[in-house]
């Protein structure tokens, strides 16, 4: 999948993301508070929408390519005025798509209103009006493509030291996993499949381990096992043994920039051609040394994958090509995005550009 361009607005709240064109590397910067992560929030809720979720007022117009083709897919559900009482957005409520199209090309797959849904240009019987089409028709040749395109969609997973408890842990003494099945699963964090790859001796977490050694070169290995509970309950166990010292670090006294650093490093050599990785605030936790060479990662990945995040880091906004920031603004509930030439920045040198950036109203302020 490669994202193009989206329009995303919540009728309910009044927040409307105007335009924004995507690169195979965006880098979304901006003074705090201007809609940077929403963006983020607003292409994930986009992945669940295509998987049957439904949201209050949300209105979306997005264009993408996946398989050579172009895509548009655009839709809004209804609007409903309710109390203001659910703040993770976790309950049963469901509300009604009232319209929704889908087309590649010049050619319309299906289009809907709140009367009737119509398929390759052949009225459907009547479905659930809470769930896109997308999933609805995603066994149908024409449709499951950009189902299969959302799924490519996720945000990195910044592993926490917490114990993690896994049916799939449970089971792994009798089960192995192939490096397909490691990588596509969406019930596995950084860290479960990093365990899997030893696991099954795949040479990625070889990999994983020398990348994370050049970034940290105190580190002489990394080793993940199972811990084993009163109740015989099992659970993976990160530890790192440093250069001449001969007492194993364990999980909870490994530092959260090098937590971080592992799971970005995970993330981004597992991921697959057609992959869209989303990372808010790419250099929380992180020290300069890991900055520069994940941001190398970022900015150069070996497979063909879109990477979309946020920072306010210096570094990372001096370390990335100026043309591929986009500066967010926000006026109200409107937001905006520009690029560095509409800004007229970075005529001269990138190190120019940075200093003009910082310097702009629109970076500032968050208003031009």
């Amino acid at each position: 999948m490669k994202l193009e361009s989206l329009s995303f607005k919540n009728n309910k709240t009044g927040w409307n993301i105007k335009d924004i064109n995507f690169d195979d590397l965006t880098l979304l910067v901006g003074a705090s508070g201007v809609g940077k992560t929403q963006i983020l929030h607003a292409l994930k809720k986009l992945s669940s929408i295509a998987r049957g979720r439904s949201y209050n007022g949300l209105e979306w117009r997005v264009s993408f390519s996946q398989d050579n083709k172009m895509y548009s897919w655009k839709g809004q559900f209804k609007t409903v005025q309710e109390a203001d009482i659910n703040v993770f957005e976790i309950n049963d409520i469901e509300y009604e798509i009232i319209n929704e199209s889908l087309s590649e090309g010049e050619t319309n797959i299906f289009t809907r209103d709140t009367s009737k849904l119509v398929y390759n240009n052949k009225e459907t019987v009547k479905l659930d009006a809470s769930k896109s089409a997308v999933e609805l028709l995603k066994e149908e040749s024409l449709v499951e493509p950009v189902y299969k395109a959302f799924r490519k969609l996720y945000q990195l997973n910044s592993e926490n030291r917490g114990i993690i408890f896994n049916s799939i842990i449970r089971n792994s003494k009798k089960s192995t996993m192939c490096l397909s099945d490691i990588k596509n699963s969406e019930a596995l964090t950084p860290i479960l499949k990093i365990f899997f790859l030893k696991k099954n001796k795949l040479k990625e977490f070889e990999i994983i381990q020398e990348r994370f050694k050049e970034i940290f070169p105190l580190v002489e290995k990394i080793d993940i096992t199972l811990g084993i509970l009163f109740n015989e309950e099992t659970y993976p166990v990160l530890r790192m043994k440093e250069k001449g010292v001969d007492a194993w670090i364990f999980q909870n006294e490994i530092s959260s920039g090098m937590y971080r650093s592992l799971s970005q490093i995970i993330t981004l050599t597992l991921a697959e051609d057609g992959d869209v990785i989303l990372i808010d605030e790419f250099e929380n936790g992180l020290g300069v040394n890991c900055i520069d060479q994940l941001a190398e990662l970022v900015t150069y990945p070996e497979s063909n994958i879109q990477v979309i995040m946020t920072s306010h880091h210096p570094y990372i906004i001096n370390t990335i090509p100026y043309s591929r920031w986009k500066i967010v603004t926000r006026k109200g509930c409107d937001v905006d995005i520009h690029t560095a030439a509409e800004l007229n920045i970075g005529e001269h040198s990138k190190h120019d550009a940075f200093m003009q950036l910082i310097q702009t109203s629109a970076y500032k302020t968050g208003r031009l």
